[in-house]
């Protein structure tokens, strides 16, 4: 068990909580793909059933079936739906303005207008796909920011031309092509550490210290098509690709060399008497002598700076935004790497209500929670500390405190936000204080001794969290208790 050091002054404590209330069964899922949701979303939300036509549709169908031809389908089906809704307003204005607001009729039944009937798929659509929506309303918002869309652009072309956006610019056969690629080149690495003395002769001895070789094939596509910015292929991919790897991975060499001592024989000749003849003889004489000599030791180390700690280091800061757009849809093929080592996965954000009681007895804890809940489902993005990169831990806190009016400290990290705290006890811990946690970045990786996690607690044992995404979490779990550090206060 890897030990680490707690900062001065701190002290052990063990989490408590009582055991879970059971939770309805969350009605966050993230079983279909985004372009998926967005079929939905125009199919059975914004249209109504029986006005929907099949012209109105092709913008719909553009999606299930790629990225070529969205962008004509887009025009096209703008069109038709300003067409079709100066059709419904005229017809509505011709039927008399009684139509506004609802009409009780007969035994009571409530009969709505074709707008309010449309509001209300929508707003039953939303509360049975919240998941699914986290996605689309990020992708429209990278699109209004890196694209600088017009204000006044019909929602369908936003949201079908954030999902191009979304999707990976290269070929299927591409992505795989520079995932196998990638893996080639860590293969021949580790074949490297393993028979280094083979392969660098000179040495009397070889020392190897390596971390794990590994990566997450979905940051290495976002990587890829973030930094390249267009269209691509394996080929053309190839000199980012070795500049990731170049990155990621250090490895070093050290030279040590040592005197040391060996016993060997040596043969000496020693005049010797005749004791028959008392004639003087040489004769030989082995002895053991110690003989020094030098002994070279190479030390190899390897480090991995982990591919998703790079964005900041490899993208300027508006290409961080791409990647966190990546990051976020999986580049629309969610389904690419299911089951490999280290993939990423779309998750659904843990589906919680913070007690309304809470938010009134501190109005400060409730601007938070206004402020943090409007970033549930963004990616986690290492460095990254505003809405337009996504967010980190550390990036996350500063940012909605800052943005909540209750205390703006700029930007800090984990450790640094500790220190601005006021230490509290477990038991004295109350909603809208901070909590801590060490070693959760993994053995071997620079930083993980000491705080290395931040969070926000929201009081009955729950937080919410920078994970990937960000979402409340419930600290019971075994994870945060075997590294939880403290806790701390950042406003009275």
């Amino acid at each position: 068990m890897r030990k680490h050091e707690r900062l001065a002054g701190s002290k052990a404590h063990r989490l408590r909580f009582e055991a879970e209330k059971p939770r309805p069964p969350s009605m966050l899922r993230h079983t279909e793909s985004a372009a998926d949701a967005l079929s939905d979303l125009l199919a059975d939300a914004v249209l109504p059933a029986d006005e929907t036509e099949e012209e109105e549709n092709v913008g719909v169908q553009a999606v299930r079936t790629g990225r070529q031809g969205a962008e004509s389908s887009v025009r096209r089906m703008s069109k038709q739906r300003q067409k079709k809704q100066i059709q419904r307003q005229y017809a509505a204005a011709q039927t008399g303005r009684q139509v506004e607001g609802i009409v009780v009729q007969g035994a009571g039944e409530a009969v709505f207008t074709p707008v309010q009937r449309t509001e209300r798929k929508v707003e039953m659509f939303i509360r049975k796909n919240r998941g699914k929506l986290v996605i689309l309303l990020f992708a429209v918002m990278m699109t209004y920011m890196l694209s600088s869309l017009s204000g006044c652009m019909p929602i369908a072309q936003s949201l079908l031309e954030s999902l191009v956006i979304g999707t990976y610019p290269a070929e299927e056969d591409d992505l795989i092509a520079a995932e196998r690629a990638y893996c080639e080149m860590e293969d021949a690495l580790q074949d490297e550490l393993d028979r280094y003395g083979e392969i660098h002769p000179g040495y009397d001895e070889v020392q190897v210290e390596q971390m794990e070789i590994w990566h997450d094939p979905y940051v290495l596509l976002a990587l890829i098509s973030a930094r390249i910015g267009g269209e691509w292929t394996v080929d053309t991919a190839m000199p980012t690709l070795e500049l990731l790897f170049e990155q990621q991975y250090k490895l070093t060499t050290a030279v040590e060399k040592e005197t040391r001592y060996r016993t060997e024989w040596k043969k000496e000749y020693k005049q010797m008497e005749d004791p028959k003849t008392g004639e003087m003889k040489w004769r030989e004489n082995w002895v053991q002598i110690e003989v020094a000599y030098t002994y070279t030791i190479c030390k190899v180390k390897l480090v991995n700076k982990i591919l998703s700690h790079l964005p900041f280091i490899v993208l300027s800061r508006e290409k961080v935004g791409m990647y966190a757009l990546y990051m976020a849809t999986l580049g629309n093929y969610p389904d690419l790497f299911a089951g490999k080592p280290h993939a990423s996965q779309l998750k659904e954000p843990m589906e919680y209500e913070v007690p309304e009681a809470y938010k009134q007895a501190d109005p400060k804890f409730a601007k938070l929670i206004e402020a943090g809940e409007r970033y549930i489902g963004y990616p986690y993005v290492w460095g990254g500390d505003s809405p337009e990169t996504s967010f980190d831990c550390s990036g996350f806190i500063s940012w909605i405190f800052k943005e909540s009016g209750v205390r703006d400290v700029g930007r800090l990290g984990a450790t640094s936000l500790y220190g601005v705290c006021t230490p509290i006890e477990p038991e004295e811990a109350r909603p809208g204080d901070l909590i801590f946690f060490q070693g959760t970045l993994g053995d071997g990786v620079a930083g993980n001794d000491g705080i290395t996690h931040v969070a926000l607690y929201v009081g009955d044992g729950y937080i919410l969290n920078c994970g990937n995404p960000i979402s409340y979490a419930d600290l019971s779990r075994a994870y945060w208790q075997e590294h939880f550090y403290g806790f701390g206060r950042m406003y009275e």
